[in-house]
């Protein structure tokens, strides 16, 4: 087994975010080890060492590195050899802008389709942050106010600013479509968007869907769309379905 070019790398995260997922199944797809460290939504004091407020933050043999796509990149560019090389090495122009057109919409659109499904409904907003009291170093009190006021803000948000926003009306709607462009036009007969063998835009995707796993936006979009086979073969390509699938 090739020798990993890190030595001590530190995710600082919240466990339902999707950007903070892509990151992980990057690391797992690796077999990169990681500690994770969950940041309080409300202090961010976990954070404190850093003027950059927003999770992921990907801490790298000392090194600080900010957003999921530049840590994605970043990550992708110094794994020189292991896995293959670096996931642009050897590629076709045609497959690599392939790669680059599905890795922008899941940033552009995707995540903000999946975002709103989360917090659809009170019931599923009390529940997205009920990862708040199994997580991290926060007191009673903090873990009680988190979700409260968690879970109230991310619902109204969801409704008032995110739909319009990204013009959603019927947020499951918009997921189902989504994810049937995702297995048509990206996965097409293939076993996955990169081919026979995930890129990085099935990754993300991956990622994201990781994220809410344990929601009914999940179990929904696999009973209403062909995206649930695909998942399983990345479960295994990652190889995190014994840890955390």
């Amino acid at each position: 087994q090739e020798k990993l070019p890190f030595k001590e790398v530190t995710l600082y995260q919240y466990d339902v975010c999707p950007f903070c997922n892509k990151v992980k199944a990057m690391l797992d797809f690796h077999g990169i080890p990681y500690d994770v460290v969950e940041v309080n939504p409300l202090t961010k004091s976990e954070l404190k060492f850093s003027e950059y407020k927003k999770v992921p933050v990907l801490v790298v043999d000392g090194e600080q590195l900010n957003d999921s796509s530049h840590i994605i990149k970043a990550l992708d560019e110094r794994m020189g050899g292991s896995r293959g090389g670096g996931f642009f090495k050897g590629k076709s122009t045609t497959a690599t802008e392939k790669e680059a057109k599905w890795s922008a919409w899941v940033d552009d659109r995707f995540v903000h389709v999946v975002t709103p499904n989360i917090y659809r409904t009170w019931d599923e907003a009390w529940k997205s942050f009920d990862y708040i009291t199994q997580r991290g170093n926060f007191n009673t009190f903090e873990r009680y106010a988190v979700r409260i006021s968690g879970a109230t803000s991310m619902y109204l948000i969801s409704h008032n600013v995110l739909k319009k926003r990204h013009g959603i009306e019927d947020e499951r709607a918009e997921l189902y479509k989504c994810l049937d462009d995702w297995m048509t036009n990206a996965v097409g007969k293939s076993a996955f968007c990169g081919g026979d063998k995930p890129n990085l835009a099935d990754l993300a995707v991956f990622g994201v869907l990781r994220a809410v796993k344990t929601f009914d936006t999940f179990t929904d979009a696999v009973e209403n769309t062909g995206v649930g086979p695909w998942y399983k073969r990345m479960q295994e390509e990652v190889g995190v379905a014994s840890r955390t699938d």
